[in-house]
């Protein structure tokens, strides 16, 4: 049988340590289990003519109608022109390392036309299910191209992001794509209950892709910092999170630490003067790993930064992010009360550090929920052939 995976890897903005991650997780995942695959070189929609390795170049091109956000953003992109370059370059050579992928690189439109010769499809993770403002839902992501047309589809670890109630004429759109799909698994308790309520469908709750692993499936490509242990990692993402930052510094100079900061922009945190303070920015996934492995504490409000903090049995604290994906996996594995309003009373810490006997224990039982869904899943797909 031949599996085609669809994920968002390769190409991201804002060059997501995460997102080649779990692709190539879930890829030796399967591979482990006897099912050989291969990851479609995928642009969504949304993406456009963007150029990551280079984003000045599409600021440039691209401008922003507001000229002060203009600037900034040209500002931005100058400084880190670099950087910008070198983590790219790292980036791609994770992909071109450990990934069996197309030859080509395909987009919606493109998959309407180009039958890959494969049995089965399978969506795999992250939020993939939105509905972008400008460009609607994503069909490769609904596995509703054209040349997917009567193919066996599975969707593994689906994330829809926020919770947003779909506009009637979109919901219906949403319904008649998720309705094609044989086996439907979804990251996010709450996304399952919604698709309940809309449409009437089933689906089953299963881990993230990263999660599916224990520390010495990555063990291999951990690259470690040139540095000794002993600081608190700050990792945000997307939102603004100043009260994050704050408790960050504040508990790194309780507890004589250095701050490091793994970071989109070389400015995000605006760490107050004086700290002891670094920003990281030109690294490869191998290396964020090393930095999550090697951090004291881990103060962030990235979903996948909070999963690898529960992998790898880290102190975490975790600041508010738009959705609820992040307080999904603390639920799931008896973490909620890891969130800053309730580690800290003021700038004072008065949490306790974890136990991760119990975590680890749950996360063997997701592990096990969580294969049996795909195997069993793949095995339709084989009797479905043979049929």
């Amino acid at each position: 049988m031949k599996i085609g995976i669809i994920s968002i890897n390769a190409h991201t903005k804002v060059l997501n340590f995460a997102s080649p991650l779990h692709s190539y997780a879930f890829q030796q995942f399967l591979k482990m289990h006897g099912y050989d695959s291969v990851i479609i070189d995928y642009k969504p929609n949304y993406y456009g003519q963007y150029n990551p390795r280079h984003p000045l170049f599409y600021q440039l091109s691209h401008p922003m109608k507001n000229k002060k956000k203009q600037r900034a953003a040209l500002k931005k992109w100058l400084k880190l022109f670099i950087p910008r370059q070198i983590r790219f370059d790292k980036f791609q050579r994770f992909i071109d390392k450990y990934y069996i992928t197309t030859d080509e690189c395909y987009n919606e439109n493109t998959l309407d036309t180009n039958d890959l010769g494969l049995d089965c499809y399978i969506c795999a993770t992250d939020v993939i299910w939105k509905c972008n403002k400008k460009a609607g839902f994503d069909r490769g992501f609904f596995l509703a191209c054209d040349s997917m047309k009567g193919k066996y589809k599975i969707a593994y670890a689906a994330s829809r992001g926020p919770v947003v109630e779909l506009e009637e004429d979109k919901r219906k759109t949403f319904i008649e794509y998720i309705s094609q799909f044989q086996n439907i698994s979804i990251r996010e308790k709450s996304f399952g209950e919604y698709i309940k309520r809309i449409s009437g469908i089933e689906t089953t709750h299963v881990l993230d892709p990263v999660l599916l692993h224990d520390k010495s499936f990555y063990e291999p490509i951990i690259q470690r910092p040139k540095r000794k242990k002993g600081y608190v990692l700050l990792y945000v993402v997307m939102e603004s999170a100043i009260p994050l930052i704050e408790l960050a510094v504040d508990f790194a100079k309780e507890h004589d630490l250095e701050v490091i900061e793994l970071s989109e922009n070389l400015a995000d945190a605006k760490i107050p003067a004086g700290t002891r303070h670094k920003v990281v920015y030109d690294i490869g996934i191998e290396e964020w790993l090393g930095y999550m492995d090697e951090a004291e504490y881990i103060f962030t409000n990235s979903f996948h930064a909070t999963c690898f903090s529960i992998l790898f049995h880290k102190q975490f604290f975790v600041g508010k992010r738009n959705g609820d994906k992040i307080l999904s996996v603390m639920e799931m594995f008896g973490l909620s009360d890891r969130r800053i309003e309730d580690c800290f009373d003021g700038h004072k810490c008065i949490a306790d550090n974890i136990d991760f006997a119990p975590v680890e224990e749950l996360r063997k039982g997701y592990v096990e929920s969580s294969t049996k869904f795909i195997l069993d899943a793949l095995k339709q797909a084989e009797q479905s052939l043979e049929g």
